[in-house]
């Protein structure tokens, strides 16, 4: 089936509907993120052109969901994490609707099929010490490049990339990365990196497994108690300095891009 950039969004609306019913539930605390909260302050809702929503948890609150999401989910959605899944190649976990069968843009090739999903990125603290902080983002950043390489043939050639990206991926079609990587290793490694530094007694956190990397980590005051904000016909909760977040990540947020085009990640 053919999806209309419509019939996505309602479909993440549903998911992110059940998502929050269970965090109601259960008092669990989130924050939209990225571009979702950016449309939220926007445009009340969805960026027009946009396919996906950021959705993150802190750390405490984020294990706790994993371990009831699928007791919680109506029976055509489902939690998938590596964890839980042997053919599940990412470290962030996803709601997915069971009754959806889409192509993703980076399988084109392949023909693989999967559903429409939400991802839920956990919330970390990091080092307060300046040094020890670029230790643990290389640590992180070379455990997702060995994630990346090992599954190089599915990297989304639709996005634009830095020159070392570039060489990056150049390099992992070179080396034979299915015999010296063991992908499911590395995810481990960055799970257990992640969960190291308590958001409590961190002064910058965020979502570095997220595409923006090392600039999703902010100071802890960016996200302080979570907010509601209109998005479409209801209200999720994001970050409450939204203002110092979004300049951080976008510079002039509500300045409208001039190059607009679908950004559609699916075929």
């Amino acid at each position: 089936m053919k999806y209309t950039l419509e019939d996505i969004h309602n479909i993440d609306l549903g998911l992110v509907k059940e998502f929050v019913k269970i965090c109601n539930k259960y008092d669990f605390k989130y924050y939209i993120i990225g571009g979702t909260l950016l449309g939220a302050i926007r445009h009340k809702g969805f960026i027009p052109w946009d396919d996906d929503m950021d959705i993150a948890m802190p750390r405490e609150d984020f294990e706790r969901f994993l371990n009831v999401a699928n007791n919680e989910l109506p029976s055509n959605m489902k939690l998938i994490t590596f964890r839980n899944n042997e053919s599940y190649r990412y470290y962030l976990p996803r709601i997915v609707d069971l009754n959806t069968e889409i192509v993703e843009k980076r399988y084109a090739d392949s023909g693989e099929k999967s559903n429409l999903f939400i991802d839920i990125f956990p919330i970390d603290g990091t080092p307060n010490n300046k040094l020890l902080r670029k230790l643990y983002y290389f640590r992180i950043l070379y455990n997702r490049l060995m994630v990346s390489w090992y599954y190089i043939d599915t990297i989304d050639p639709s996005r634009k990339r830095s020159l070392l990206e570039k060489i990056l991926i150049i390099a992992g079609k070179i080396l034979p990365t299915k015999i010296i990587i063991n992908p499911k290793k590395h995810l481990e490694k960055i799970d257990s990196l992640m969960k190291k530094n308590k958001i409590e007694s961190s002064k910058y956190i965020g979502t570095i497994m997220g595409a923006y990397r090392t600039r999703e980590i902010v100071p802890k005051s960016y996200f302080g108690m979570p907010t509601k904000y209109d998005f479409e016909d209801m209200q999720l909760t994001g970050p409450q300095q939204y203002n110092e977040y979004l300049t951080h990540m976008y510079g002039d947020y509500m300045q409208i891009p001039k190059d607009i085009s679908t950004n559609s990640h699916y075929e």
